[in-house]
């Protein structure tokens, strides 16, 4: 009831929060979603992912998403409590690994914002830049259990702040946001689109070379979700960059 709650759709409404299918996904499988890009508060994702409130549940019939997040994050009891409700999880590999392993049945959705922390200092306005090319800890688990790999870019996420200077003070460069406000996103469209699975045979023991290859066609399958959605959402001025 919790993910169906009121406030949340009055909040994905403020921006507002849109989300996209590209392909219905079937629920006796298991997947990773990778979030991109993470923005400065990954907005997308909790909205999208952390809520029903974009109709998660009604575009993908059976599939239960889990937000995963930093362990420290559930440190704070209420905190703990409200993303549990949520249904977030640790993103630690022990939490994965249980997700994926079919304990707890199929259909989980494992919602990871790739870049994580690192990506958010390099938030620009004009340039998608995916912190991508070291990141593969997703990919060998994808591998171990047999799990489809989903990509999901948010466009708009970047958006939502204005990334300025104020005398080198402020490390990612919004201080208005940070000394007066709190973090207060702009009103701007956040459309999240759910791209197509890579479906992966499962494999016990995957060598550095599955590993690379599977690495491969994902970061093409990032490339292409966004070539073919940037001119839809406005955002054509934008350029992606993966390091």
């Amino acid at each position: 009831w919790l993910r169906r709650c009121s406030i949340w759709t009055h909040w994905t409404q403020y921006f507002p929060l849109t989300l996209i299918k590209s392909k219905d996904l079937d629920p006796n499988r298991n997947y990773i979603f990778g979030y991109h890009p993470h923005g400065v508060a990954a907005i997308g994702a909790l909205g999208n992912f952390g809520t029903d409130a974009t109709h998660f549940s009604s575009l993908f019939p059976g599939i239960r998403p889990h937000l995963m997040l930093l362990k420290i994050q559930f440190f704070n009891p209420f905190t703990r409590d409200l993303l549990l409700g949520l249904g977030a999880c640790c993103v630690s590999r022990h939490s994965c690994e249980y997700l994926l392993s079919g304990k707890c049945g199929q259909g989980n959705a494992l919602v990871i914002i790739i870049g994580g922390r690192r990506e958010v200092r390099l938030t620009r306005n004009n340039t998608m830049i995916l912190y991508l090319k070291s990141r593969k800890g997703f990919i060998q688990l994808a591998l171990k259990y047999g799990a489809s790999i989903v990509p999901v870019i948010s466009f708009g996420e970047n958006e939502l702040y204005e990334r300025r200077t104020f005398f080198g003070l402020i490390p990612n460069g919004i201080p208005w946001g940070l000394l007066f406000m709190g973090h207060i996103p702009l009103r701007r469209q956040v459309v999240t689109v759910v791209g197509k699975p890579i479906h992966v045979v499962q494999t016990d023991d995957p060598t550095p070379s599955d590993i690379e290859q599977l690495h491969q066609d994902y970061i093409h399958a990032v490339e292409q979700l966004f070539v073919e959605n940037k001119d839809k959402y406005k955002l054509g001025h934008v350029k992606l960059e993966i390091i």
